[in-house]
């Protein structure tokens, strides 16, 4: 069995941490030792302030993760739940994953299946190749998507999800920027350099307003709209007192770029 360095690949590249699910034998397939690893990542870089963004992805061409893995040597399958264990291993990783404070994208490499469509919908942006298909197709071997939908709903209007769901078939990449899954959607050999595209977008804003407003933007879903009124006054108030602030004004008003004070000491 690998271990858990292997089957999560992680590189650092400046202020960007890349995760590849390493299964391409099968087609990125999730199981327990897969989530311990993303969160156990994600965990750290939340904790390191030089890391500004979190890229995940898929080893290989075809599959960005095909889902559960369905092999009964596998440590879990989305047929079992281990009578000890008080939550599904997705749910861990999406509670995990809401927790996490920094944009996380995701390299959408091939195509995105049952869990790893949900793996897909809890991260904050997706760039994905143009062979990619996606689909909940659980219905199949007698099953529900029923942890999946919990964040698709959030993403999708309802009667598409309810199709997508009930009748288990696969849609393409075209459908699913249509609806809303991904954001771009470019050649294979392009991938990379629109991911990289996106990732610059994001290093040469404040890193402070970037991580707090992610944060307030996720708790703002939430609300009513008077309490996400509410809510959105006091982290502005909050934002108006930060270095970030402060630097980005002056260089506006001197027509300079900024200098991000929480960048000075980050020379790793």
């Amino acid at each position: 069995m690998n271990s858990a360095s292997d089957i999560v690949l992680v590189e650092r590249r400046d202020a960007v941490l890349w995760l590849t699910i390493n299964r391409p034998d099968r087609r990125n397939a999730l199981n327990g030792v897969v989530f311990d690893a993303l969160l156990q990542a994600l965990s750290s870089a939340d904790s390191d302030p030089s890391i500004r963004v979190v890229v995940l992805t898929g080893a290989g061409e075809k599959a960005f993760s095909a889902g559960a893995d369905l092999k009964p040597d596998t440590q879990y399958t989305a047929l079992t739940l281990d009578e000890a264990a008080l939550e599904h291993p997705y749910v861990q990783f999406a509670r995990g994953v809401r927790k996490f404070s920094k944009p996380l994208i995701a390299r959408v490499n091939g195509d995105a299946l049952a869990g790893g469509l949900g793996v897909l919908s809890l991260c904050d942006m997706a760039v994905a190749a143009d062979h990619a298909r996606f689909g909940l197709p659980e219905v199949k071997i007698g099953l529900f998507p029923l942890l999946i939908v919990a964040s698709l709903r959030r993403l999708i209007p309802r009667r598409v999800l309810m199709e997508m769901a009930i009748t288990g078939e696969f849609f393409d990449v075209s459908a699913a920027k249509e609806m809303g899954l991904v954001n771009h959607v470019v050649p294979a050999n392009a991938l990379d350099a629109k991911v990289q595209w996106l990732v610059d977008r994001i290093l040469d804003k404040s890193p402070t307003s970037v991580r707090r407003g992610k944060v307030a933007l996720c708790r703002m879903w939430e609300m009513t709209e008077d309490d996400s009124l509410a809510h959105g006054q006091s982290e502005l108030a909050l934002l108006f007192a930060t270095a970030d602030h402060k630097e980005g004004l002056a260089a506006f008003n001197k027509k300079r770029l900024p200098d991000w004070p929480s960048l000075l000491d980050t020379d790793e």
